[in-house]
């Protein structure tokens, strides 16, 4: 017998809103069908979902998981499928190392302003964890009283 899930058991499980997947829905990467007043999936569609999810936390392109479900669709045991799979992990890998070496240079950079800061700070005879939390107090207080727009 197989098992069918609502869009409602779907958002549940996965955190996700009824919303995102009608959203998958439209772009051809899940297929429900209905029954009465409801919308359901089968366990294939909630695998499918999975492998969305999954593309999209990675930083995988829709169009690029439409592909890969459709080589899926088409013989899930295809080296066409792993091979396409290898090519997407070592792109997105590539731009992700890309990435990291920014970040890095980044907190290098603002590790070293903080040190500037903190030497300048320390010059002008200031309790500077005290005067920061201060500052950090008044910037709040500042943005609570701005008017919204």
């Amino acid at each position: 017998m197989t098992t069918y899930y609502t869009a409602a058991d779907l958002s549940e499980e996965f955190s996700i809103t009824r919303r995102a997947i009608r959203f998958y829905e439209t772009k051809g990467l899940l297929q429900s069908e209905r029954r009465g007043r409801f919308m359901y999936y089968d366990y294939r569609q909630r695998a499918r979902l999975i492998i969305i999810l999954r593309s999209k936390r990675l930083g995988i392109s829709l169009e690029s998981a439409k592909h890969y479900l459709a080589l899926y669709d088409d013989k899930p045991d295809s080296a066409t499928r792993m091979l396409y799979m290898l090519h997407q992990s070592r792109s997105r890998l590539s731009e992700l190392r890309e990435q990291q070496v920014a970040l890095q240079e980044n907190i290098a950079e603002l590790e070293n302003l903080e040190k500037i800061a903190m030497t300048d700070l320390m010059a002008c005879d200031l309790n500077v964890e005290s005067s920061y939390e201060e500052y950090l107090n008044e910037l709040t207080e500042v943005v609570a009283e701005e008017p919204i727009k």
